[in-house]
């Protein structure tokens, strides 16, 4: 099975994540391609697509729309994904941050469904401690897990 992860990284902490998760995937046997979006020529040839964005006023950005707008071919049609997105972790005030918090995964989980693949499962959310990053501390840690947890899901090695 071949897994493509995609990322777009303003500050380089969706980078990290969509590299954990990659890892976790190859450790469960699974071939895996890790790419920025942007990238001309990505083949559909996939069993799954992970997307990561960062949050910007509680979106995705443009590059990760535009990675979608690219997905919306017959050939992605049944296939899984998972939506990946970075942003501040809400602290359960009612600010504003509470509601834009790493809300960049669901609005790609919304668009990639719409799209035509299937989710693996629910969006998935990282966080940092600034705008810039870090990410917080066990992130990239939660990010390996959720990689090797996906493979397993699609069958790769249960070890």
């Amino acid at each position: 099975m071949r897994a493509l992860v995609a990322y777009y990284s303003k500050f380089g902490n969706g980078k990290l994540i969509a590299e954990a998760i990659g890892k976790g995937l190859q450790e469960t046997g699974l071939e895996v391609t890790v790419t920025e979006v942007g990238t001309k020529g990505i083949s559909d040839d996939y069993d799954l697509v992970v997307l990561s964005s960062p949050t910007r006023a509680g979106r995705m950005m443009g590059p990760a729309k535009r990675f979608i707008g690219e997905l919306k071919t017959a050939a992605w049609k049944g296939k899984s994904f998972i939506a990946v997105g970075t942003g501040f972790k809400p602290k359960g005030t009612g600010g504003k941050f509470d509601e834009f918090g790493a809300r960049s995964a669901d609005k790609s989980y919304e668009a990639l469904a719409k799209a035509g693949p299937k989710p693996l499962m629910e969006a998935q959310k990282f966080y940092v401690e600034e705008m810039k990053g870090p990410l917080l501390e066990g992130e990239e840690e939660r990010a390996l897990e959720l990689g090797r947890t996906a493979g397993r899901a699609l069958g790769g090695a249960t070890s």
